[in-house]
């Protein structure tokens, strides 16, 4: 399991020595259970007072209290990721060959802009996607701009787009300038025979529960979805590069 401790190093003003016992602690959880402080102290070149100093940091009682409490921690996030598969599960209905060429495109404009565009409900889920990519180091612009796309003197190379539908103008005249500069495009619709899934690259039909129900007025699991599979296919390219 991965670990990210940014925010906690932030948050507790941790030092550089204490960032990495605790990472090593985490990495390493079920062994530190049978080490002493100073046995974690003389692997990481530390202190064992480093080490107790950190646990009181952190709001622990002591080395004893803070590794049986993250170890909890540890294995309940364990746990969490195995229910996820049910919460999951549909992705299995996306073919396999799609996946990997999203893979593929996001491995390719590793360097390059991406724009990523959507209007109305789907402007959330543009602003996560977006947030998200540039926290894993890509270079995305949220922008529903036609000249960006149109003139294109940003000099973008993809282009993501979301919209239920796939016909909602604003969106569809994006995805044609975009076309009409050979851009590679990637949609997200929930419907495969839309305007949008037609001018596409890569397309993901996402299934969508209540087609006739243009205003969303009613619950609808479109979004929640496309969230989903969008954390799984940059997890997925990630662990690619």
């Amino acid at each position: 399991m991965k670990f990210d401790i940014y925010k906690i190093a932030d948050n507790y003003k941790l030092t550089e020595t204490e960032r990495q016992v605790l990472e090593y602690i985490l990495k390493n959880i079920d062994d530190v259970l049978d080490k002493g402080v100073r046995e974690i102290a003389q692997i990481n070149y530390t202190s064992a007072t480093t080490i107790i100093k950190l646990s009181k940091k952190l709001g622990y009682t002591g080395y004893v209290d803070m590794i049986y409490r993250l170890n909890f921690i540890v294995k309940n996030n364990e746990k969490n990721q195995k229910r996820t598969s049910d919460i999951t599960s549909f992705i299995d209905e996306i073919d396999k060959n799609t996946i990997d060429s999203f893979i593929d495109s996001l491995i390719k404009h590793r360097q390059d802009i991406i724009y990523i565009t959507g209007t109305g409900f789907s402007s959330p889920i543009v602003d996560f996607f977006c947030r998200k990519m540039l926290v894993l180091g890509f270079k995305c612009i949220k922008t529903n701009s036609y000249g960006v796309y149109d003139n294109n003197q940003i000099g973008g190379a993809l282009v993501i787009g979301i919209s239920k539908s796939g016909e909602t103008e604003s969106v569809t005249k994006v995805i044609d300038y975009a076309a009409k500069n050979n851009l590679d495009i990637i949609t997200f619709t929930g419907r495969p025979s839309s305007h949008m899934a037609k001018q596409s690259t890569i397309h993901f039909s996402i299934l969508d529960d209540k087609e006739l129900d243009d205003r969303n007025i009613t619950a609808n699991y479109f979004y929640a979805r496309v969230m989903i599979i969008m954390e799984y296919l940059l997890d997925k390219a990630m662990n690619s590069l």
